[in-house]
């Protein structure tokens, strides 16, 4: 028996993506990267102000 891995080229990957607003329970739907590698992720409720700078926003 060998200690290599085998790892499948397309297995999936699931991420866990809580809100990082303090005592909040919520699914982390929104993240804005904050630095590189580094993403903050929030629910609606918790949406950081800045979240929305920068993107472009289409209102029908």
């Amino acid at each position: 028996m060998t200690d290599d891995i085998m790892v499948h080229p397309n297995s999936p990957v699931h991420f866990e993506h809580w809100c990082g607003h303090e005592g909040c329970k919520r699914w982390g739907s929104f993240g804005k990267e904050r630095s590189r590698g580094e993403t903050e992720w929030r629910c609606i409720e918790h949406l950081a102000a800045d979240y929305w700078e920068g993107r472009l926003v289409r209102l029908n």
